[in-house]
C-alpha cells in the first residue's frame, strides 16, 4: 500500500519514477580521488571509476559483476542499472541517464559540465570519454 502512494504522489508531482536492482544500488564512492592518464587501459584490477566527474581509485578493489561499477565505452563507472517504470521530465537532479539501451542511476549525482553526460535535449546520455 505505501508503495502505492509513493507512486501515486510521485505521478502526481512529476517527479522521477525508477526501480534500482537491489542487488546493484551503490553506496556512495570510496577511495581517493586521482588524475588517470588517457592511455590507460582499464582493466578488472585496476582499481579506477568514474564518478559524477571525477576519477576515482580504490585500492585493491577487483571489477566484477555486482561490485558496484558497470563498465561503459571501455571505463568503469559507479552506476545502478534502474527501469523507468513513468516518462517524466528530466532534470539536473535526476541522477540516471541513458547508455547502450539501458537505463543507470548514480546516487547523488548532479548533471553539469564535465559530469559524463550530455544532455540530447530530452535526456542524459552518457559519453566516451
Amino acid at each position: 500500500m505505501r508503495a502505492l502512494l509513493s507512486l501515486s504522489v510521485a505521478a502526481l508531482l512529476g517527479a522521477c519514477v525508477v526501480r534500482v536492482q537491489p542487488f546493484v544500488h551503490h553506496a556512495p564512492p570510496s577511495g581517493v580521488v586521482v588524475a588517470v592518464e588517457r592511455v590507460h587501459v582499464h582493466s578488472a584490477a585496476c582499481g579506477h571509476y568514474w564518478f559524477d566527474g571525477r576519477w576515482y581509485f580504490h585500492s585493491g578493489h577487483v571489477h566484477a559483476v555486482g561490485c558496484g561499477h558497470v563498465f561503459q565505452e571501455g571505463t568503469w563507472v559507479l552506476a545502478a542499472p534502474v527501469v523507468v517504470e513513468k516518462v517524466h521530465v528530466h532534470d539536473a537532479y535526476c541522477g540516471h541517464y541513458f547508455h547502450g539501451g539501458a537505463w543507470f542511476y548514480m546516487h547523488g549525482h548532479r548533471h553539469g559540465p564535465g559530469c559524463g553526460h550530455h544532455w540530447n535535449g530530452s535526456l542524459w546520455v552518457a559519453v566516451k570519454f
